[in-house]
């Protein structure tokens, strides 16, 4: 035969097609099997993890800041009228997300024409915040104007922004500086009016949280975005007369010229009231260029952080003091001795004051008499500096004038002063309380002792 036969008998050790076919697709099976498997997991198992983790990368917060509230002083008028010593002026940040940035001498450039600034600092700042792993803030420019901002804006350049930011301005100028203190660049109230009084002159600042594109760009028609409104600050009124506060400012300035001193402070206090009209300090600083002021000191209303030795000013409250706890009388008349000797020490007068002699309540203050109010003390304790001179003395500083207790000013850095305890301490006290007659060994800040005086002529 020439042409084989044909036959159906499979050859030894050859899988058949049907069994192939079920392999393959036992397969493809398992294979589906595990992706369905593995998208259920990463779908409804981990769906809130992978979607924070995007929403991370999406979703950018922002705060509103709230408008800070206006400060306003009275003009003087008949009519009670204000005016605004503080105001808020909308000026811009410009900053960048280096997330964004390709190329920083570009936005430093572009920064640099619209602000007049120097390039190569500003190129430096963006270059070391692009430095930093996961800086995506960084302030370029400050307190740049709205046409300025326009100009860095209409560029497009990816990462380069402007925001805008309230910054304080003050019509009449600097005067009460250090009574009203100054908003600092991350908008804290310091010092003065501003500190004292900053949750209420702040507001509340508001939140927006916005989906964004790839390029941080919020998109407003997203129904991810929500947005809480700011809360302005509230507006505060003070009780200063603006009128008298420059001629206060004048006034305090030439006599402190005048007699060479290094520094000065001066209060107008309405004593029926309390009110304070004017206060003053010399030197003082402009707080709309606080960032220049180099002595931090400047700052400071010394009017009411700094305590000191009152001096012979004391002498009215010590004879008020022994008239009204009746040791006195206006009328009466002592002999002063020109000296007393107490603890060892000896207490006199100055020669302008004349000898030894009979002398008057008037003459006590007219004279500044040391000798005097250390006599008022000797009567407060029956004719003697004791136990219940000092322990009367005591009471009439510390509870009644107030002495050694914060007066509660709306101003920062309150001084509360310091006024001996009247124990006896081994160490003089009773030559330390003759002290305390006549305005030493003891401290108060100016506006304590002007409240203690007003109270001492306005009937208590």
């Amino acid at each position: 035969m020439l042409r084989q036969a044909s036959s159906s008998t499979p050859i030894a050790g050859q899988p058949q097609p049907l069994t192939r076919i079920r392999v393959w697709y036992a397969f493809l099976v398992i294979v589906m099997a595990i992706f369905l498997v593995r998208l259920f997991y990463l779908q409804v198992i981990r769906y809130d993890h992978y979607k924070t983790t995007a929403l991370s990368d999406q979703l950018k917060q922002y705060e509103i800041p709230a408008s800070r509230g206006t400060i306003l002083a009275h003009t003087g008028g008949d009519d009670d009228s204000t005016v605004p010593i503080v105001l808020n002026q909308k000026l811009y940040v410009v900053y960048a997300d280096p997330l964004y940035v390709k190329d920083a001498h570009e936005v430093a450039d572009a920064v640099a024409r619209a602000t007049d600034g120097n390039v190569s600092e500003i190129e430096s700042t963006l270059e070391e915040g692009m430095a930093i792993k996961g800086k995506r803030y960084v302030v370029l420019a400050k307190k740049v104007p709205e046409d300025n901002a326009k100009k860095i804006t209409k560029l497009k350049i990816p990462g380069l922004g402007a925001l805008a930011q309230e910054y304080r301005t003050y019509p009449q100028g600097s005067i009460a500086a250090q009574l009203l203190g100054f908003v600092n660049d991350e908008g804290k109230g310091t010092y003065g009016v501003e500190q004292a009084l900053n949750p209420e002159l702040m507001g509340t600042a508001g939140e927006l949280k916005a989906i964004t594109d790839v390029h941080g760009v919020p998109l407003a028609a997203s129904p991810g975005n929500t947005n809480k409104p700011a809360v302005p600050g509230k507006d505060v009124v003070l009780t200063i007369d603006v009128s008298m506060q420059k001629n206060l400012e004048g006034i305090l300035a030439d006599g402190v010229k005048r007699v060479n001193a290094e520094s000065g402070s001066a209060i107008i206090l309405d004593p029926n009231t309390g009110a304070i009209r004017a206060m003053a300090n010399v030197p003082s600083y402009d707080p709309s260029k606080y960032f220049d002021v180099s002595n931090t000191a400047l700052f400071n209303n010394n009017a009411v952080t700094n305590a000191i030795e009152v001096g012979s000013v004391m002498k009215p409250l010590t004879t008020a003091a022994a008239l009204d706890s009746g040791a006195i009388t206006a009328n009466q008349t002592y002999y002063d001795p020109f000296e007393y000797t107490v603890n060892g020490f000896k207490i006199t007068n100055i020669e302008e004051d004349g000898t030894a002699g009979t002398k008057s309540i008037k003459d006590i203050l007219n004279l500044s008499l040391n000798t005097g109010v250390t006599w008022e003390l000797m009567q407060m304790g029956g004719g003697q500096i004791n136990e219940k001179a000092r322990n009367t003395w005591y009471d009439y500083m510390a509870n009644r004038y107030q002495f050694g207790k914060e007066t509660g000013v709306e101003q920062g850095y309150e001084s509360s002063g310091y006024v001996p305890g009247p124990k006896d301490n081994g160490a003089g006290i009773n030559l330390t309380y003759a002290n305390t007659a006549f305005g030493q060994a003891m401290t108060a800040t100016p506006l304590q002792m002007a409240a203690a005086l007003g109270a001492a002529v306005n009937g208590g």
